[in-house]
């Protein structure tokens, strides 16, 4: 008896428009843990893998705000911890304070987002699954891969493998 599916079940496709429909069919099946590769970016892909996370953007307007803050508080702490009176200038003069809080606001939004999206896509990724399948290996060159995950809901890895077989050229099981 073979041992089941760790990972999945990796569909080869010769061509995008294969791709697209069997997603499109996989999803209008039941399908919700799909997975496509590519060796170029496919747009129709988006619909039907439902990529419209968003999670990154608010990782961004977290670090503009938390870098303006950080900007204007810096300034309005040495302005208060070392007071000069020149010219009677505000001791808070909050036009001179913008440049610093602007540039602040912008690096930290751009740490935030770039070391988000590293987190939420759990960069550096040393070692995944489908590294192993053979048909994975071409996945860069001239195939197009779906991949339904055995966590799925509707995963059945006899039915699911049967599903994939008419569609695709070869279905390769993944584990781990």
């Amino acid at each position: 008896m073979t041992e089941p599916c760790a990972y999945g079940l990796l569909a080869d496709f010769a061509s995008p428009e294969e791709l697209i429909d069997a997603t499109r069919a996989a999803r209008s099946v039941g399908y919700c843990r799909l997975e496509a590769f590519s060796p170029f970016p496919i747009a129709a892909l988006d619909e039907p893998l439902q990529l419209n996370d968003r999670r990154v953007l608010w990782f961004g307007v977290a670090g503009v705000l938390l870098g303006g803050l950080f900007g204007f508080g810096m300034q309005v702490y040495a302005n208060l911890d070392y007071p000069l009176d020149i010219g009677a200038r505000p001791l808070i003069a909050v036009p001179a304070f913008l440049v610093v809080t602007f540039l602040l606001a912008v690096l930290f939004g751009a740490l935030f987002s770039v070391f988000g999206l590293y987190w939420l896509c759990r960069l550096p990724l040393l070692h995944h699954p489908l590294f192993e399948a053979d048909a994975f290996k071409r996945a860069m060159d001239d195939r197009f891969l779906l991949c339904i995950r055995s966590d799925d809901p509707c995963f059945d890895e006899v039915e699911t493998s049967l599903w994939l077989a008419d569609r695709a050229i070869s279905v390769t099981r993944v584990s781990t």
